[in-house]
């Protein structure tokens, strides 16, 4: 399996642990009635859980144009340096932006910074689709 294929399977772990802390984070601030219920009120929450929603949601984004990029790399055969190292700016950017949204870290341009990695790491898989010679028609 390539390092793309690999990065887009743990960015897909990452968006189901990132659920898995939100919703923890909902029953923990709602009760564990609310949790288990059918959860017709929304959950009012604030600060980390708050923040921990809206990674979530903002991750769920970013990996899709990521991993439709990663698919149509891996199907044109398109593997090289420059889609190794957009894979590992995306999933390494994606890792620190979501550590840093939820702790809160509200350090001038952190959060901003670990976002731009990622997106930068996205749009080098797009390059390197994009500029790739055409594959001639049987």
């Amino acid at each position: 399996m390539t390092y793309e294929l690999t990065a887009l399977a743990w960015s897909a772990v990452m968006l189901i642990a990132l659920i898995m802390i939100s919703a923890n984070a909902n029953t923990m601030s709602m009760g564990m009635a609310w949790g288990l219920g059918n959860r017709d009120e929304p959950a009012n929450v604030t600060g980390w859980a708050a923040r921990a929603r809206r990674t979530y949601l903002n991750h769920l984004e970013n990996l899709l144009s990521f991993g439709l990029l990663v698919i149509v790399a891996h199907l044109a055969g398109v593997h090289s340096g420059m889609t190794v190292l957009g894979a590992q700016l995306f999933l390494f950017g994606r890792l620190a932006y979501s550590a840093i949204y939820i702790a809160g870290i509200t350090t001038l341009g952190v959060r901003t910074l670990a976002y731009f990695v990622a997106l930068i790491g996205t749009l080098m898989i797009a390059y390197a689709i994009l500029t790739a010679a055409p594959v001639a028609a049987a």
